[in-house]
C-alpha cells in the first residue's frame, strides 16, 4: 500500500499578502521589439485596473443559491420571450465541458437557446453562478455522514477505497436545471432519466 505525504493546507487569510507580493508595484516594464526593428513598444500593467485586495471569499448557502436561481429564471424568461423561444416545452440546461450552456433534452429551439447563452454573457454568468452554487451544495450534502462512515471503516482500506470511489462518483454527477413555463426552475443531478421536451 502506498503512503502519501499529507496534503498542504492553504491559509486563505494569507492570500491578500501573497497578492500584494505579486501586485503591479513590483512589476517592471517589458520592452518588446517591433517587427521592423525600428521602434520598441513598452508594455506595463495599469496599476489602477487591478484590485488592491482580494474580494471576500463567499461560500454559497441554500438561501444565496435560491436567490441566484430566482434572478436567473426571471432573466432567462425575459430573454427567451425577447428571442421568441417558447416554454413549454421546458428546456433542461447543463454546463458542457467547455463551459458553455447546453440544452440536454430534445427542445425544438435547442440551437437558438444554446446560441443565446453563447452570446449573452450576463445570462451565461448567471447560469454559472447557479450551477457552481448547486454543485458546491451538492458536494457538501451528506459530507459529515461520509466522514463518519469513513472513520468507522478505519483498518479496512478496501471498504474505505470503495466509499471514496462512491463519493467521487456522487460529486461528479452532472448538474441540470429545468426552466419551467411558470418562470420557476427545478434542479437535479445525475442524468435525464425520463425527461423529455
Amino acid at each position: 500500500m502506498a503512503v502519501f505525504p499529507p496534503e498542504p493546507v492553504m491559509n486563505i487569510a494569507s492570500l491578500n499578502r501573497l497578492y500584494a507580493t505579486y501586485s503591479t508595484a513590483s512589476a517592471t516594464p517589458v520592452k518588446a521589439a517591433a517587427t521592423d526593428g525600428s521602434s520598441a513598444a513598452t508594455q506595463t500593467a495599469a496599476a489602477s485596473n487591478l484590485p488592491q485586495e482580494l474580494p471576500p471569499l463567499e461560500c454559497p448557502t441554500p438561501a444565496s443559491v435560491a436567490a441566484a436561481k430566482e434572478k436567473f429564471a426571471a432573466n432567462a424568461a425575459e430573454k427567451f420571450r425577447q428571442a421568441g423561444i417558447q416554454v413549454p416545452p421546458e428546456p433542461v440546461l447543463t454546463p458542457d465541458r467547455m463551459g458553455y450552456v447546453s440544452v440536454a433534452n430534445d427542445h425544438p429551439d435547442k440551437a437558438r437557446i444554446e446560441q443565446l447563452f453563447h452570446e449573452d454573457t450576463e445570462l451565461r454568468d448567471q447560469f454559472a453562478e447557479v450551477a457552481s452554487g448547486e454543485e458546491m451544495l451538492h458536494a457538501a450534502q451528506g459530507y459529515e455522514e461520509y466522514a463518519a462512515r469513513y472513520g468507522a471503516l478505519q483498518g479496512n482500506p478496501t471498504a474505505q477505497a470503495a466509499l471514496v470511489e462512491a463519493r467521487i462518483a456522487y460529486n461528479n454527477q452532472s448538474f441540470y436545471i429545468t426552466l419551467k413555463g411558470d418562470g420557476g426552475t427545478e434542479t437535479f443531478f445525475g442524468g435525464l432519466q425520463g425527461v423529455t421536451a
